[in-house]
C-alpha cells in the first residue's frame, strides 16, 4: 500500500476515528485532497482491523457556474467507477451569506457542514470525513493567530469532533502534508478538479496559503511548516487537560439541569482560575445547545462574567444563537428560546385524592389522604408538603378570617360534593401574598421568592397549589402555615411533586 496509505492507517487507529460498522460520509469536492482521501479510505475499509463503509457526498455552492457544476460530474463519476452511494447537493451560498450577514467563506462552510450533517442523519452515517490536512492546520493556526486566538485557536483543528449526537466529524490526514497528497494523485493516475476559487486573494485563507507563508518561509524559517505543526500538537496537549480541569470544575459548580436551561453557582465561578472561567462557561453553553455558536467570543464570555461582578444582584444578558444568560443572586442560568418548561402554564384544578400532569411540563402533582401517625417525617421540601386536610377543607370553603370570597374570581378552588375536593395549580400572578411556614403572618409571594433567593427566571415556572383563595403550598419550596399538621390534625392531605418522563 502507498505510504499515504500507512500513515492515515494509522492515524485512524490511533486516534479511534472509526468503529467497527462505521458508514463513513466522504466529503469529496473533487480537489486533490479529497480525492485522496476517497481513494485511501476505499483501499482501507475492507482490511479486518478496519470494516466500515463509504458514502460520497458533493456540495455545488453556486458560485462558480459552469466549472461547479462540471466538478459535481466528475465527483459522481468518481464515485460511479468505485461502486458507491453518492449524494450531490446544490445552495445558493450567495443569498444565505447575504441574509445572515456572513462572508462568503463563512457562509460556504456553514452551509458545507449543514449538508454533511443531514445527509448522515438521513443516511444513518456515524462519521463525516473531510480531507482536511498538515497544511490546511498551519494556515488555520496563523489564521487564528491574526484574529488574536486564545489556546483553543493556537492548538488548531482536532481528529474529531461532535457534529451531532452520534455523529462524528474525522480528520484523517490531518499530520499528511499537502505534498504528499499530490504525490499521491501523481502516483495513483489521479486528475483532480483545479477549484479557481482557491488562488483568489479574496479570501484571507488564500493569502495566507499564496503569499503570508511563502515569506514566512523565504524570510524567516524553511521549516515553519513541520514547526507550527509541531505547535499545534503541544498546545493540543495543554488543551486538553485543561478541557478536563474545566469540566470537573463545572460538574462541581452545576446544580440544575433541564432540557432549556441550566444554572450554575456564580460566585463559585469566580472563584475558579481564570484560564478555567471561560472553558468552564463554554462547555457549559455546549452542554445547553449540543454546541457553542461560532458568534458567540471571548468577548461575550468576558461580559457573562462582568454580569457576575457587578452590584444589582439581577441581570440578563442576550447572546448570539438564542442564548440568554440571567444572574439571580449568587446563581447565573443559561438559557434559550424560552423560560424553563412549566413556565406560566394554564392553570388547572384536580381532585383530592389524585394525580395530574402539568401542562407543557415533566412535572406532575399527586394529592393523597393518609392518617398523621402514616407520615415518614421530615418532609422532603423539594417533593413533598404535609398539610392538615381539615383546614385545607375550611380554606376551599373560604372558612378563613381575613380571606374574601371570590377575591380571585374564575381561579377559585372549589370544594365539589360527594365529601371530595378540588385545588387549583397555577403560576404565580401579581400581587399574590402567602403565610410561610413560621413566619408571623402573610407577605407577598414575590418577597418570599426574593428573600429565598429563588431565580427570577425560575419564580414564573414555581406550580402553586391553591386552596379557596389561599396559597397552601409553594411547590418544592414551602407550605402555608396556615395548613401545617398539629396535635389537632386528624387527617392529613399528602402532596408530592414528581417528575414524569
Amino acid at each position: 500500500m502507498p505510504e499515504l496509505g500507512s500513515r492515515v492507517r494509522e492515524v485512524i487507529l490511533r486516534e479511534q476515528l472509526f468503529e467497527k460498522g462505521d458508514m463513513v460520509i466522504v466529503a469529496v469536492s473533487g480537489g486533490a485532497d479529497s480525492l485522496a482521501l476517497l481513494h485511501t479510505l476505499n483501499a482501507l475499509k475492507g482490511e479486518e482491523s478496519l470494516p466500515f463503509s463509504i458514502y460520497v457526498a458533493h456540495l455545488n455552492h453556486g458560485l462558480r457556474g459552469r466549472a461547479a457544476r462540471e466538478d459535481a460530474a466528475f465527483v459522481r463519476e468518481e464515485a460511479r467507477r468505485l461502486g458507491l452511494p453518492c449524494t450531490i447537493g446544490e445552495v445558493d451560498t450567495h443569498a444565505f451569506s447575504r441574509s445572515r450577514g456572513l462572508s462568503l467563506e463563512d457562509g460556504a462552510r456553514r452551509l458545507r457542514y449543514r449538508f454533511l450533517l443531514q445527509l448522515a442523519q438521513r443516511t444513518g452515517a456515524t462519521r463525516v470525513a473531510v480531507g482536511h490536512h498538515r497544511d490546511d492546520q498551519v494556515e488555520t493556526l496563523l489564521m487564528n493567530f491574526l484574529r488574536g486566538t486564545g489556546l483553543e485557536g493556537l492548538a488548531g483543528m482536532k481528529f474529531k469532533r461532535p457534529l451531532d449526537e452520534g455523529i462524528t466529524l474525522v480528520r484523517p490526514m490531518l499530520e499528511v502534508s499537502r505534498e504528499e497528497i499530490e504525490r499521491f494523485c501523481r502516483g495513483k493516475g489521479l486528475t483532480p478538479c483545479l477549484d479557481e476559487s482557491n488562488l483568489n486573494t479574496v479570501f484571507t485563507r488564500n493569502r495566507i496559503r499564496l503569499q503570508l507563508l511563502p515569506l514566512l518561509e523565504e524570510e524567516f524559517n524553511p521549516g515553519i511548516r513541520r514547526g507550527l505543526q509541531r505547535l499545534s500538537r503541544l498546545l493540543s496537549l495543554d488543551r486538553d487537560f485543561l478541557e478536563i480541569a474545566a469540566a470537573a470544575a463545572l460538574t462541581r459548580l452545576l446544580f440544575k439541569e433541564e432540557e432549556h436551561y441550566l444554572v450554575l453557582d456564580g460566585k463559585a465561578l469566580l472563584l475558579e482560575h481564570g484560564a478555567l472561567q471561560g472553558r468552564m462557561l463554554r462547555l457549559a453553553i455546549r452542554r445547553l445547545l449540543g454546541t457553542v455558536p461560532r458568534e458567540v467570543s471571548q468577548y461575550h464570555v468576558r461580559t457573562i462574567l462582568k454580569l457576575m461582578l457587578k452590584g444589582s444582584p439581577h441581570g440578563v444578558l442576550h447572546l448570539p444563537g438564542g442564548l440568554r444568560v440571567s444572574r439571580s443572586y449568587d446563581n447565573l442560568t443559561l438559557f434559550y428560546r424560552e423560560l424553563p418548561p412549566g413556565s406560566c402554564f394554564v392553570p388547572l384544578t384536580f381532585t383530592v385524592p389524585g394525580e395530574v400532569t402539568l401542562p407543557g411540563t415533566k412535572l406532575g402533582l399527586r394529592a393523597t389522604l393518609l392518617p398523621p401517625e402514616k407520615l415518614q417525617w421530615p418532609p422532603d421540601g423539594e417533593k413533598e408538603a404535609f398539610l392538615d386536610f381539615d383546614r385545607v377543607q375550611l380554606l376551599c370553603r373560604g372558612e378563613k378570617e381575613g380571606v374574601k370570597q371570590g377575591e380571585r374570581a374564575g381561579e377559585k378552588a372549589l370544594s365539589p360534593a360527594a365529601g371530595k375536593l378540588e385545588l387549583l395549580v397555577r403560576t404565580r400572578l401579581s400581587g399574590d401574598r402567602f403565610h410561610p411556614l413560621g413566619a408571623p403572618g402573610r407577605r407577598k409571594l414575590k418577597s418570599y421568592l426574593i428573600d429565598q433567593k429563588v431565580p427570577r427566571v425560575e419564580r414564573e415556572g414555581i406550580p402553586l397549589v391553591i386552596a379557596g383563595d389561599e396559597i397552601i403550598w409553594v411547590a418544592g419550596r414551602q407550605i402555608s402555615h396556615c395548613c401545617r399538621i398539629t396535635s389537632q390534625t386528624k387527617q392529613a392531605l399528602l402532596l408530592q411533586l414528581e417528575r414524569r418522563e
